[in-house]
């Protein structure tokens, strides 16, 4: 059977006008407090060496959620949960990380309340030799609770 390249899926095209509706929108959200505990264990399974006075250097833009993850229930065809979209309207669509480029402006250390700033910066349609799909291009800003940079990180996902 042959794949129809030609046509984009309507979900594709309904999520497409969702997400340009979304663009330059930014939500906040405060993640919590880092723990001293949850540092450690990310800097045990991520390699870095002891001591550790600060997270390493990918643990913000790493853990999305810093509480039990959703029930099997609640997550999306693509694994993903309903935080990790940070509010944008993907309903209908598998989404997948396609790069991340981060700035590391402080350490994170523990004690630090962390919010996270996420705009939708682009979205573009696409056709590849498997169909149509978007591009979308988001911008996160981790800051404390005083608004203090601590990690800018530009991502592209894939959503087909």
């Amino acid at each position: 059977m042959a794949l129809d390249i030609e046509r984009t899926p309507p979900d594709l095209d309904r999520a497409y006008e969702r997400l340009r509706g979304e663009l330059d929108v930014e939500r906040h959200e405060r993640l919590g407090v880092v723990h001293a505990r949850d540092l450690e264990r990310f800097a045990v399974a991520a390699g870095t060496p002891a001591p550790w006075s600060s997270a390493p250097p990918l643990y913000v833009s790493s853990v999305m959620g810093w509480d039990v993850g959703p029930a099997e229930g609640e997550l999306r065809p693509d694994g993903s949960g309903v935080a990790e979209t940070r509010g944008l309207p993907l309903d209908g669509v598998r989404l997948m990380g396609a790069g991340q480029d981060l700035e590391l402006h402080e350490p994170v250390r523990a004690g630090t309340a962390v919010v996270v700033h996420t705009r939708l910066t682009d979205v573009r349609r696409k056709d590849g030799r498997s169909g149509a799909f978007l591009v979308l291009e988001v911008l996160r800003r981790f800051t404390d609770d005083g608004g203090r940079p601590l990690v800018t990180c530009r991502e592209s996902f894939i959503a087909r």
